[in-house]
């Protein structure tokens, strides 16, 4: 039997985080559809990778999470974050189908499987739609992402002479990777060729230039693996729910949410059409936004709230503002260009967040009441607040309890990144939060820049200890592109340093420090 069933296991897989897998999102998700969140007590990721997210969901929360990733060398590097966290979390190299067989399992209020289902073949996709029918709780929710037919319609016939040079034209015995990068570089000629210019299309461009700078590892399994295929909504649809008896729930793209106010008066009318069947207006707004990935929550028998039951869940929302309040600024970016918010509404609102505690939903629509001196309803405050989760400049955050229990597990956690970061550079590119349950991303010089903080009280000492580590390391700074000269080195890590340290009170209030 071949254990890797057609997936690229010669090197693994970067080490991501995924958002989406934070079990404290789905309560905003679910309430923008009037929708009772779950209760979630146990959960478990299908095809963990590297168990980032997967290690930071079980140090940073009360759940208990449960996952497995058939590649061993993956689990082996899972369990070892788990062994620093102490965290509970329960880790296999089981197959999916070894998995759908095993007794000792509890049933599960959450599932999650990023960057699987379009990766596998039909027969693993029956094993996970059968896991999930068998494990799933009623009411429990499953996070599916998956590639789109609408944006990947015109790429794939490049996408597949890119894995057949790969497969069959590559030197033999060079890595995945290597191997990717090379057809990478071929269909890149293809397409730069004057006479094919019937084929080009800007979404072809595009889609090469985004793959050109991705890493090598990620290109691989983006593109190497045996299987790989794209839906629409309605085959995803009548797969989970015929399957899985799974209904769509909500999208976990919080700018998903925000649909409306990034079309035009015509594509509103069309879709108003079809507004009817859920099945064709997702696909009508996959096909107007040419859509090529969608990451979507599913439930297992949804409970819709009433305006009295919503209005209360609502209300009892705590909400903390995760960035310094010099770096907010009033636009989104959106799948259809750049959108202004109202600075008549939303300076209030962020000086009522500007210290970066956790402030009750209930109390924020009071503060803002005062201020504007007219009512502010709820209505309006989910749109505020999925605005600004679409810009991560706020997240909801756990009760107290949650947050002191999962301190002890998330600061280990981090204290071992931090620690590695002078080490291996790129190692990993997330610290976690306590308080919200969610990672924040930062580059390799502001990792070190933290670290150094941790150790030494002054400006000038960050600044001495990083350069000493690119020193030792033999890295430079890259900005715009381009490496920094060396004698423009200090002045780069004297700005970086004061910048940081606007930071660093908001990483001491999320509990990252």
């Amino acid at each position: 039997m071949n254990w890797n069933q057609g997936y690229v296991t010669d090197i693994n897989y970067t080490r991501g985080y995924c958002k989406m897998l934070n079990p404290l999102r789905i309560k905003l998700c679910f309430l923008a559809h009037k929708l009772l969140p779950p209760k979630i007590e146990n959960a478990c990721e299908l095809g963990f990778g590297q168990g980032i997210s997967l290690n930071f969901n079980a140090a940073s929360t009360n759940v208990n999470w449960y996952g497995t990733d058939f590649n061993p060398s993956q689990a082996a590097f899972a369990k070892n974050m788990a062994d620093i966290s102490g965290a509970s979390v329960n880790i296999f190299d089981d197959s999916f189908e070894e998995l759908l067989q095993r007794d000792d399992l509890p049933k599960f209020d959450f599932i999650a499987l990023h960057g699987i289902y379009s990766w596998v073949s039909p027969k693993v996709r029956e094993q996970i739609t059968a896991f999930i029918h068998k494990n799933l709780s009623i009411g429990g929710v499953c996070y599916i992402s998956y590639n789109c037919q609408a944006g990947w319609g015109s790429v794939t016939p490049f996408r597949n002479l890119l894995r057949a040079y790969s497969t069959n034209l590559t030197a033999g015995g060079k890595a995945s990777s290597i191997r990717a990068r090379e057809g990478l570089n071929f269909v890149s000629e293809l397409v730069s060729l004057p006479s094919t210019e019937v084929i080009k299309s800007p979404r072809v461009i595009g889609m090469l230039q985004t793959l050109q700078r991705m890493d090598d590892n990620y290109l691989a399994h983006e593109l190497l693996n045996e299987h790989q295929y794209a839906f629409d909504f309605l085959e995803i649809s009548k797969e989970l729910g015929n399957n899985a008896k799974l209904n769509f729930a909500s999208y976990a793209n919080f700018n998903d949410h925000l649909t409306n106010i990034q079309l035009s008066k015509e594509e509103r009318e069309l879709l108003a059409k079809v507004a009817y069947n859920q099945e064709l207006y997702e696909m009508l707004k996959d096909l107007i936004f040419a859509n090529n990935l969608r990451s979507d929550y599913w439930v297992k028998g949804a409970v819709r709230l009433n305006d009295a039951e919503w209005e209360r869940e609502m209300l009892d929302l705590r909400i903390v503002l995760t960035i310094p309040l010099s770096e907010a600024n009033y636009s989104i970016q959106t799948y259809k260009g750049t959108l202004d918010l109202n600075k008549d509404f939303y300076t209030p609102l962020f000086e009522i967040l500007q210290d970066n505690e956790p402030k009750l939903l209930k109390d924020i629509k009071a503060s803002l009441e005062k201020t504007l001196k007219r009512e502010v309803n709820l209505i309006e405050l989910l749109e505020a607040l999925i605005a600004l989760s679409s810009k991560d400049y706020i997240k909801l955050a756990q009760d107290e309890a949650t947050i002191e229990k999962a301190q002890n597990h998330t600061q280990k956690l981090n204290k071992y990144i931090l620690e590695r970061s002078t080490e291996t550079f790129g190692f990993i590119n997330h610290l976690i939060s306590p308080v919200t349950g969610e990672a924040i991303s930062l580059n390799q010089l502001d990792l070190m820049f933290v670290y150094a903080s941790t150790l030494k009280d002054k400006e000038k000492d960050w600044v001495e200890f990083v350069a000493n580590v690119l020193q030792e390391k033999n890295e430079g700074i890259i900005k715009d592109g381009k490496e920094i000269p060396k004698e423009e080195m200090k002045a780069e890590l004297e700005k970086q340093a004061k910048k940081l340290k606007t930071w660093l009170a908001v990483f001491k209030k999320l509990k990252i420090i």
